[in-house]
């Protein structure tokens, strides 16, 4: 296949730039993940120097060339560190509200305990039933000792005793279970974890709030409480997503950002107050953003692989000079003249993918005999290996898309002006027609 041939030309260069890009989306969710970690206090050094060894671990498949790798395990170790953080603070907001439950459950053992007191007609004095009213751990215990003994209030001191000389008093786990048990309500545990979740990712005035109104429907009579609990899981849902969806935009955001930083784009104007705003006016900087480096990724890439194509061909014997690449950029296509050929030449044109056909050039008329052209293609094929090889020294990629065989279509004609046509390989392409 030595005719016109599609190629896609793919750069060191712009392999480097993408890698970087996605090593920089790694280190935003790093540092996303120690940070937050960190204030909810559920990850610990061992945690971090672990994730920080495999962030360096990523780093130096760049430094040895294996980017195919870098670029597969990349992704991986960005998602696993989202996810990560997402079970960590999800154990933590489980352990905090597993903690309230407990301690709404004693509170309500302890005015159990209270009334189980008052029914027996235990004296009780006025400290120890304000503490069984608190929900006080010390005075339960308290409580539960004159619940055995059924006598009078005794000091702290006479308790303690009693419990050194083995006096048999029940335990607060035997007295509760020999309780009815009380109705359950689900929808408290599920509240306080949502409170506890929108605490860690979200800065809510509400939260305060939230926590005294649920403590509010524990001592509320059954129909106050049901209207409470009702009010807190419509909001407390409603701003749990919210606040979900507000930490998942800002955390693309802010990785998207690396990227913008690796492409040195000027990001002072997207970084404007972004805390501040709704989540999809944090989506839409970030999609202006991503649309910004894709465009500066893509003018980048298409100048990288000009030069590198026309440095490949000038190694070739094609008389390459400066401005041919801007040349390139501005009318879309180039002609090269071949040192060794004269009346032969190859044109380029496209940007994302490359067409690259042999030509012949008319000067002033004349031009080499059409039963030259199969050779002409023969020895631009032999061309096309030496440029694939030349960008291989460089780790550049040539791949070819598609190709036509010898002579599939008419060698392309180009006519020059001038007395030996040598300004048309610089400013080409008066006029051009096809032999058939």
């Amino acid at each position: 296949m030595s005719g016109p041939k599609v190629v896609r030309i793919v750069t060191r260069e712009e392999i480097l730039e993408l890698c970087r890009g996605q090593l920089a989306r790694v280190d935003s969710a790093l540092a996303e993940w120690t940070r937050i970690g960190r204030r909810n206090d559920c990850i610990d050094d061992e945690a971090i120097a672990a994730a920080q060894s495999r962030r360096d671990a990523l780093a130096s498949l760049i430094a040895s060339d294996r980017f195919i790798d870098l670029q597969k395990q990349a992704p991986i170790e960005e998602a696993f560190l989202r996810d990560d953080l997402q079970r960590r603070l999800a154990k933590v907001a489980s352990a905090q509200a597993d903690a309230r439950s407990r301690e709404r459950r004693e509170h309500e053992a302890a005015k159990a305990l209270l009334k189980a007191l008052r029914k027996d007609a235990v004296p009780l004095d006025t400290e120890l039933v304000a503490g069984l009213e608190r929900g006080d751990s010390a005075a339960t215990a308290r409580g539960l000792l004159l619940l055995g003994g059924k006598g009078e209030p005794q000091s702290d001191a006479s308790l303690a005793a009693k419990l050194r000389e083995g006096v048999a008093t029940p335990s607060f786990a035997e007295w509760a279970s020999a309780q009815p048990a009380p109705a359950q309500e689900p929808a408290f545990d599920r509240i306080a974890r949502r409170i506890a979740e929108i605490a860690q990712i979200a800065d809510r005035t509400e939260e305060s709030a939230w926590r005294t109104r649920l403590s509010e429907a524990v001592d509320a009579p059954p129909n106050r409480r049901h209207l409470i609990l009702d009010a807190l899981e419509v909001e407390t849902g409603r701003a749990l997503t919210e606040a979900r969806r507000h930490a998942a935009a800002l955390s693309e955001f802010h990785a998207t950002l690396a990227e913008a930083d690796i492409a040195g784009l000027d990001t002072a104007h997207w970084q404007a107050e972004i805390e501040t705003l709704a989540a999809e006016q944090v989506q839409a900087r970030q999609a202006e953003m991503a649309s910004a480096i894709r465009a500066r990724q893509t003018a980048k890439a298409v100048q990288a692989r000009r030069a590198a194509v026309l440095e490949g061909l000038s190694g070739l014997g094609y008389e390459v000079s400066e401005g041919m690449s801007t040349a390139w950029a501005a009318e879309g296509r180039l002609v090269l003249r071949s040192a060794a050929r004269p009346d032969y030449g190859v044109e380029l044109s496209g940007a994302d993918r490359f067409q690259m056909r042999p030509v012949a050039f008319d000067i002033n008329g004349h031009g080499p005999e059409p039963s030259r052209d199969r050779d002409a293609e023969t020895i631009w094929c032999g061309d096309v290996t030496g440029l694939e090889k030349r960008l291989a020294k460089l780790g550049d990629g040539l791949h070819i898309e598609k190709a036509l065989a010898i002579g599939a279509v008419p060698l392309k004609r180009i006519e020059m002006s001038g007395p030996d046509g040598g300004a048309a390989a610089e400013a080409p392409v008066l006029r051009e027609r096809t032999l058939r």
